[in-house]
């Protein structure tokens, strides 16, 4: 695919976070084009989650800016960024536990739809909303739980249903923080399924440590450490590359042998 019919969708560039003399990103230049899943790695510490953090709004870079779809956000509040089309899933699931799955999944619609809270029993009975939350819920494989108080779901449910509520303001880029995380191997290869069913429809910025998910979901991979970006490429030239294998990928191989 060349670069004319995959445009960028998101452009980092010169972006820079020093906390107390450490850079937690150091002069970092980043492009995820349009439609590809591109995985960022690292070691822990390398500043992968203050990067998320600064594409979402959470955190102010220093310099440098970000570009969606060609606009200057540096400078917009999360919400405003999440209605130009980026939403972010977090490490640790956030529900309702006491609500059903799907009331969880209408919640997600009416805070994206700006629906008032005190409407809370009407959105029950406005068929764009209804239909909206079920359509989330199908599309993540939860729809045969929507019934079930979302604390009684198994962890690997809970974090399909984490990722339904992501979805629920139909965004163009998914910002992933290690959708894997405290997942057993079958939930895992659930979990890649389910990412591989959204390739088509969403543009992913995924952050994980299992390389056996990013090796299987990614178009392009970036390796981040000690928040500086040392490499950009397929998964095959990141795996071949040395200075990764050295700073990254031999220290995962040895802690799964």
């Amino acid at each position: 695919m060349t670069a004319e019919k995959n445009p960028a969708l998101l452009r980092i560039e010169n972006l820079s976070k020093v906390y107390g003399g450490l850079s937690a990103s150091a002069n970092i230049n980043l492009t995820l084009r349009a439609d590809e899943t591109h995985a960022l790695i690292g070691p822990n510490g390398a500043g992968k989650t203050t990067l998320i953090a600064q594409i979402t709004g959470e955190t102010r870079p220093d310099t440098g800016r970000i570009l969606l779809k060609g606009r200057d956000i540096t400078s917009l509040p999360v919400h405003r960024r999440a209605r130009l089309g980026l939403a972010r899933s977090f490490q640790i699931t956030s529900l309702m536990d006491e609500m059903r799955v799907f009331d969880n999944a209408l919640l997600a619609v009416m805070a994206h739809a700006g629906s008032p809270w005190r409407f809370w029993k009407e959105a029950r009975r406005e068929s764009a909303l209804v239909d909206a939350a079920r359509r989330m819920l199908a599309l993540t494989g939860l729809e045969d739980a929507q019934d079930a108080p979302a604390g009684a779901l198994p962890h690997g449910r809970r974090r399909q249903l984490e990722l339904a509520l992501t979805l629920a303001g139909e965004p163009e880029l998914l910002l992933l923080d290690e959708p894997m995380a405290g997942l057993g191997p079958g939930e895992s290869r659930a979990m890649v399924e389910l990412l591989k069913r959204l390739k088509p429809r969403h543009t992913m910025l995924l952050v994980e440590h299992d390389m056996d998910a990013v090796f299987a979901l990614a178009d392009r991979v970036s390796v981040l450490v000690a928040g500086r970006l040392i490499a950009t490429g397929t998964p095959e030239a990141i795996r071949a590359d040395e200075r990764v294998r050295a700073a990254y990928l031999g220290e995962e191989e040895a802690r799964s042998c």
